[in-house]
């Protein structure tokens, strides 16, 4: 059985040195008051946690194992509570390794080895060097899913074949895609985070100075004298506190956008996709080194997205779904085979993965479009509802009414979306298609469907309209994530229910013969 790198031992030692002393701390301060103990403990208690809390570490370093035992990873951990997990190679679906800015510097890597069926990370190995990653990475990879017959003489092989010196950085594949700088900042500005506002929301307390200018700013833009305070807002007049709403909210989302490039070039620098055999490999990342094997023959969905940007200029993103938990990555980066390229090039990939034919789409009834006029109009209508109530109670200025322009968005809205919803067939695949600021396209293959399912909500039996489900082992299933096919008509979706089961029995019987052949 092999164990980590010695360097874990020393940050499980100093981290519990760390924590047991401030545990102490706390402690005896907490005590002295508590049950009168003398003022002569306190000092004597950081220093006793920071040992027991530090021998707990080192003990934990000691106890954890792992060893490649012909076809299945033995991992032993645990002090207290004894731990033996056998995992077998076969049934993982990723190998995650990320280097943080000082393992990269110790030459140190985290591996993660991902199963189906998970609710976490199956084994964590935190940490060992380059080598014994590379080498894990790839005995994981070579086994596959296959069956070994000996598997005694192919570990032997293997590690024969797999020396120590190797490092994950090897260029033993073709690469397919690689992130030039132009790609990057390209990239970085027309794919928006959803966490760049939050994160500046959360940051604004903390730059409570800067805020304070920016607003005094904005004031003296809109008429004021640079002066914070209620009194002048109160006389200011409903133009221009909507004039100064305005200017805030842009200055706010270019800073949300900065901090989006940011985040984006930080995590997608570097980024190469390289074909291993029948696997493919990524790796990315500026200050933290990310590093995953997307197994092909695992592959359960093939995903191309593309937001509004992005279509305009012709550009599209591949994600690759497995059957795999995703294991506290960023959705951004699980699967992600290429992060941006022109769509002829993604979808050329897509098929190399799985192949396809080109997708004739079907779209929903035009009574669809009734439908989601309705469901539109209901937040503007609330919208409005607030707007009165804010206006009436606290400015009296009497311009609510003019949120009523908002109306007027819901018919091209419910357009926008009937037209960008879609369902098609051919001979290898099915595919759906949904999504207007961000259209998803997921092309799942016939043999990975697990179930099919017709679902009717009170709303949608009122038009006779109903959604299939095509239900496959993907991470993105597990989330919520299927490929759906909208608002198709009540019988449509029936004969898309059979038709799909039909396609699925005959793909399976296929595969069988070819595999018996």
């Amino acid at each position: 059985m092999r164990r980590l790198h010695p360097f874990s031992a020393v940050a499980r030692v100093a981290g519990g040195v760390f924590q047991g002393a401030f545990f102490g701390i706390i402690a005896g301060t907490a005590l002295t008051g508590v049950l009168g103990l003398p003022a002569w403990t306190v000092p004597l208690l950081p220093p006793v946690g920071a040992v027991l809390f530090g021998g707990f570490g080192l003990a934990r370093y000691y106890r954890f194992t792992y060893e490649i035992e012909g076809d299945t990873l033995a991992v032993d951990s645990g002090v207290l509570a004894r731990q033996s997990r056998e995992i077998p190679l076969g049934r993982i679906q990723n190998v995650d390794v990320t280097q943080g800015v000082l393992n990269r510097l110790l030459g140190l890597a985290v591996v993660a080895f991902e199963t189906a069926g998970g609710a976490s990370t199956e084994a964590t190995l935190n940490a060992v060097d380059e080598a014994e990653a590379d080498r894990l990475r790839r005995l994981v990879q070579r086994y596959g899913d296959e069956a070994v017959e000996d598997t005694a003489t192919v570990s032997a092989e293997t590690d024969e074949t797999l020396p120590a010196q190797s490092t994950p950085d090897a260029d033993t594949g073709e690469e397919l895609f690689r992130f030039t700088a132009r790609d990057l900042l390209t990239y970085a500005v027309v794919s928006v985070r959803p966490a760049a506002p939050v994160l500046l929301l959360v940051g604004l307390p903390l730059g409570i100075d800067i805020l304070s200018s920016v607003l005094r700013f904005n004031l003296g833009v809109v008429g004021g004298d640079g002066t914070l305070s209620l009194a002048l807002l109160e006389a200011f007049g409903t133009p221009r506190l909507v004039a100064l709403a305005l200017l805030t909210l842009a200055q706010f989302l270019v800073a949300a956008l900065a901090i989006s490039v940011a985040l984006t070039v930080v995590e997608y620098y570097d980024f190469r996709l390289v074909r291993e055999d029948d696997d493919l490999r990524y790796e990315r990342g500026l200050l933290r080194r990310y590093s995953g094997t997307i197994p092909l023959s695992k592959v359960q969905t093939v995903s191309i997205r593309e937001n509004v940007a992005m279509r305009r200029l012709g550009l599209a993103t591949l994600v690759v779904e497995t059957a795999g938990y995703s294991g506290g990555s960023q959705e951004s980066a699980q699967g992600v085979a290429i992060p941006m390229a022109p769509r002829p090039v993604v979808y050329d990939l897509a098929r190399d993965i799985e192949p396809f034919d080109d997708l004739q789409f079907e779209r929903a009834p035009t009574r669809a479009r009734r439908r989601y006029a309705a469901r539109f109009a209901i937040p503007v209508s609330a919208v409005v509802a607030v707007a009165y109530a804010v206006d009436t109670v606290l400015l009296d200025g009497g311009h609510w009414w003019l949120l009523l322009g908002l109306v007027v968005l819901v018919p091209p809205a419910a357009h926008l979306r009937w037209r960008h919803r879609g369902v098609a067939l051919d001979d290898d695949a099915l595919a759906t298609r949904t999504g207007f600021w961000r259209r998803t396209t997921r092309i799942v293959p016939y043999y990975r469907v697990q179930t099919v399912f017709v679902g009717r909500s009170p709303f949608q039996r009122r038009r006779h309209l109903a959604t299939v489900t095509a239900d496959t082992a993907s991470t993105s299933s597990l989330l919520g994530g299927d490929a759906r096919a909208y608002d198709v008509d009540e019988q449509r979706a029936v004969e898309l229910r059979d038709c799909l089961r039909e396609r699925l029995y005959d793909d399976l019987l296929t595969r069988k013969a070819d595999r018996g052949g």
